[in-house]
């Protein structure tokens, strides 16, 4: 990776740790001592993205009070398919669950981060048993995981993954806490550069078997009728099967790419596959099959 990437990262760190100094009142200035780690790590950064080692360090280095365990970084390929990119602290049995049922449809604060763009804070065990029926089996495997905190990783504008960050209290839920892992959130972000980019640029032949959306109205009106789809999900539907991705379909029709990403699951459930790719294949093969 290119050194200005790794330098970037270390401007986004700094430049909050500024900000939290001069935001810091007198009577709370102890919290400042919360930051030297910070620069540490900050000092510590290496020229790629973060691979599990520097998590752990990560984790090694931080304030004992603010119970940081385990760290998971997921990120959203061109297909609409979530996948682990690197993890630590969690246990082995949690971490093959993760790798073989996480998918963009679960109920997850990992997924749902990247879908909304919002962050998500969930402060003590019940909430997180009351999150969704996947969570809960989930941390059946980390027994002293007590909160955690989901942030939305962005790539020019485009929700491209998230960053979990899992405590054995609730410490780190203040307000400071929240803007600090806020900021390390961004600085994850800035060293994922490189890797969202690949992921951007890797989006396959789009021509092939396109979907002419020109004739044959009634078609699509069989289609819509059959799956109970919405107009809107009718013409996402079809660009999917063009090879559009959901920024370019927000683009296109002019709403928001959290809205796309939210219609591609309804249109997922509707067609009943399970990624981009078999809705893209099925949609051109039921327009196929309406045609004869």
């Amino acid at each position: 990776m290119p050194d200005h990437i790794a330098s970037n990262a270390q401007l986004v760190g700094l430049r909050a740790i500024k900000e939290f100094n001069e935001g810091i009142e007198p009577e709370n200035f102890y919290h400042t001592s919360h930051l030297l780690w910070m620069i540490e790590w900050l000092n510590k950064l290496g020229h790629g993205a973060p691979d599990s080692r520097m998590l752990q360090t990560l984790i090694l280095r931080s304030p004992s009070y603010l119970g940081l365990r385990a760290i998971s970084i997921m990120i959203i390929d061109e297909n609409d398919q979530a996948r682990n990119f690197a993890a630590h602290g969690y246990p082995t049995d949690a971490i093959k669950l993760q790798n073989i049922y996480t998918t963009i449809e679960e109920k997850l604060p990992s997924v749902d981060a990247m879908l909304t763009g919002k962050a998500v804070f969930l402060e003590s065990r019940k909430e997180l048993d009351c999150y969704s029926s996947y969570l809960r089996a989930w941390i059946s495997y980390i027994p002293w995981m007590n909160s955690l905190m989901a942030f939305p990783l962005v790539n020019q504008e485009r929700l491209s993954g998230s960053v979990v960050w899992s405590f054995d209290n609730d410490h780190a839920m203040d307000d400071f806490g929240r803007q600090l892992f806020t900021s390390l959130s961004l600085i994850v972000q800035a060293m994922m550069f490189q890797e969202f980019e690949s992921n951007r640029n890797t989006t396959g032949l789009r021509d092939a078997g396109r979907v002419d959306n020109s004739n044959n109205l009634q078609e699509s009106n069989d289609l819509q009728k059959k799956f109970h789809m919405s107009d809107r999900q009718l013409s996402i539907a079809k660009m999917i099967a063009d090879g559009l991705t959901n920024r370019e379909i927000a683009k296109t029709l002019n709403f928001s790419e959290s809205t796309a990403r939210y219609e591609t699951i309804k249109i997922y459930e509707r067609l009943q596959v399970k990624n981009r790719a078999q809705a893209a294949a099925m949609v051109r093969s039921l327009f196929s099959m309406l045609k004869n």
